[in-house]
């Protein structure tokens, strides 16, 4: 018998992934994409929107744990937290490890993603069953221009940045944020391959520098996504975001205090790359 072999689709890379797939566990359309869940020998299971893998059982928490961690523990008191997309919860559950954390509130625009993660995803989307979730399915674009000095932390999970979500790299978007953030807040958001992306990653940094007082750049390196090397751009209000300034207590694979700090470019490299320097 022949193995099953998914090829990923991804027209914002250079390359192709393909998968050996064991089992298609789901897949169906909702107003706004294709939603497809497989299960793989190797990663387990796995999510796919538009033919794009966006996780994997295996190494999700390469993601998620860096796309929630930094920016709850550069803030002093992260009470209040939106999260655009996410849909998977992966976000969600890392957020809601947070005591401090009294409210997390989810905005995804396709209640297909949650109910399909909700049925077949259950390791990430355990966060939906929290007395502190708000769940919202609405644009987020939208939804964001209707709150002023309302959040502490604002985390973009989005999928590429590009197409539909084109308009949560904009600097009229980062302005909503700005305005809905609380006077010390702090916004990221995942934002590409630092390889295959590069002149993505630099103009959404110019961008933030233009809102916010204080704009930086982390990574990880997530196997399933092309390019691997992963960044995240992160923009405060107030605070430092290059160290924790609380003590790390909630249970993680990988993050800590020192790999928060690791995460971040250096500061030369970062300028390098953020002025167009960096050359390949």
């Amino acid at each position: 018998m022949r193995d099953i072999v998914f090829i990923e689709r991804d027209p914002y890379a250079p390359i192709r992934h393909c998968y050996t797939v064991s089992k298609i566990l789901y897949q169906g359309k909702s107003p706004y994409q294709e939603i497809q869940v497989i299960e793989s020998p190797e990663f387990g299971r796995m999510l796919i929107l538009d033919g794009v893998v966006q996780l994997d059982e295996k190494y999700e928490f390469l993601y998620h744990e860096y796309l929630a961690h930094v920016p709850l523990h550069a803030h002093p008191n992260p009470r209040n937290v939106l999260i655009i997309g996410g849909g998977d919860g992966g976000t969600l559950r890392e957020v809601l490890k947070h005591d401090v954390v009294e409210r997390a509130v989810l905005v995804d625009i396709d209640k297909e993603v949650i109910e399909v993660s909700k049925k077949y995803l259950p390791t990430l989307s355990v966060g939906f069953n929290d007395p502190r979730a708000i769940v919202v399915n609405e644009d987020g674009y939208r939804y964001i221009q209707d709150y002023e000095n309302e959040f502490d932390v604002i985390i973009v999970d989005s999928t590429d940045p590009v197409g539909f979500a084109h308009v949560l790299t904009t600097e009229d978007f980062f302005r909503y944020v700005y305005k809905a953030l609380k006077e010390d807040g702090i916004f990221v958001a995942q934002t590409e391959s630092i390889h295959y992306h590069l002149e993505m990653v630099r103009t959404i940094q110019q961008r933030l520098k233009k809102v916010f007082p204080i704009v930086d750049l982390y990574t990880s390196v997530i196997p399933i996504y092309a390019g691997y090397w992963w960044t995240f751009s992160i923009a405060s209000k107030k605070y430092p975001v290059r160290s924790p300034v609380r003590e790390v207590k909630v249970e993680t694979k990988i993050y800590d205090a020192d790999m928060h700090e690791y995460a971040f470019l250096p500061e030369s490299f970062y300028n390098k790359l953020v002025n167009g320097e960096y050359k390949y």
